[in-house]
């Protein structure tokens, strides 16, 4: 509390009681023109310390201001959490929707990997930032003087630094990519997506302490949309990615062909060269799998072997039935639709 207000503050309650005002009206007074209890209460003492000449004994301070650095803590850390996963899940769907030729060959995969460690985030982090922070306001409408609490304001402040420091550095990286002619469509979008995710943070902190800690509508306004876009965000990840089923078999089906491959890479090392240069390279009419070195010639499901068929000179075929179907040019020769798909290899190449 400055000292100037103190002072008033003391003052005040010092006149009050020469004039046999009653503590309990004091009070009610001073709140009703906008003082905290905390204030007015560290003024009593300090006017009672002066009249009794002994000094008020103090007992739970700090366990208030480490409740509240907790909770504090607590609700900034959700927020970092789930905040940073709300716009690297945007990032991943917009690259998804507007992809480069520049893209890795794996981004397919990645994708998926990628979104489904953002949505775990979201789903834990978000509710926790939620139920901290409502409990924090429900503190604060039954205590108001929490509200002048150091390190709520310390806190706040640096949540404020960090999400001008993201608003500064998107307008920075903004300008840099219109001068250097890099403004394509969506980098137009992330950039917007990092200044809505941040402007909103930095707004609606800015109004707690510039204004009331506890206003109704604005808090509802800003839970309801940030629930919204999160809700939204979910949903649209969740189509991209397909369900935990869905996941789990194009990881079987990614198993598949990296055995395959596997399988193609031996049979090429084993019997892919002739010993003599005259002679013909053929594929051989059957092997054992001890020969292939570091390939698994079972389904990894199912445990049934692949087939395998001889097609003439070095041609074969390797056999396996899929659950998904695979686009990705990455995965040459070995793209496939659902169902048993026969791949038609030559033993001189190495896959």
């Amino acid at each position: 509390m400055a000292s100037g207000d103190a002072e008033r503050l003391e003052a005040f309650i010092g006149s009050a009681k020469a004039g046999g005002v009653a503590d309990a009206f004091i009070v009610d007074l001073l709140k009703q023109n906008g003082w905290s209890e905390r204030r007015i209460y560290r003024a009593f003492s300090s006017y009672y310390e002066r009249a009794l000449g002994v000094a008020v004994p103090g007992r739970g301070e700090r366990v208030e201001y480490a409740n509240d650095a907790f909770m504090y803590l607590l609700a900034f850390l959700a927020l970092t959490a789930w905040a940073f996963s709300l716009g690297y899940l945007f990032d991943a769907l917009i690259d998804r929707w507007f992809p480069s030729s520049l893209d890795a060959s794996y981004f397919a995969q990645s994708f998926r990997e990628t979104v489904a460690g953002e949505l775990a985030t979201i789903i834990i982090a978000f509710p926790l930032f939620f139920f901290v922070s409502r409990s924090i306001i429900r503190g604060i409408a039954a205590r108001p003087e929490a509200a002048d609490s150091g390190v709520r304001k310390w806190l706040t402040y640096l949540a404020l630094v960090v999400t001008a420091v993201a608003l500064i550095g998107d307008g920075i990286w903004f300008l840099y990519a219109f001068l250097t002619g890099d403004l394509t469509i969506r980098f137009v979008l992330k950039a917007l997506v990092l200044f809505a995710i941040a402007g909103a943070i930095f707004s609606y902190y800015l109004s707690t302490v510039r204004g009331p800690a506890v206003a109704g509508l604005r808090d509802r306004s800003y839970g309801a949309a940030a629930g919204g876009v999160v809700a939204i965000a979910l949903v649209i990840g969740f189509l991209g990615i397909g369900t935990p089923q869905f996941e789990r078999e194009l990881a079987f089906d990614a198993a598949r062909v990296a055995d395959l491959r596997a399988l193609a890479t031996g049979l090429h090392d084993n019997f892919g060269t002739a010993e003599q240069p005259a002679r013909p390279v053929t594929a051989p009419r059957s092997f054992a799998p001890a020969e292939i070195s570091s390939a698994d010639t079972t389904d990894p499901e199912t445990h049934k072997g692949f087939e395998y068929r001889v097609l003439g000179g070095p041609f074969y075929e390797l056999c396996a039935t899929f659950d998904e179907s695979d686009t990705d040019a990455a995965d040459e020769p070995f793209t496939h639709p659902p169902g048993r798909t026969c791949f038609k290899l030559d033993i001189r190449k190495d896959y």
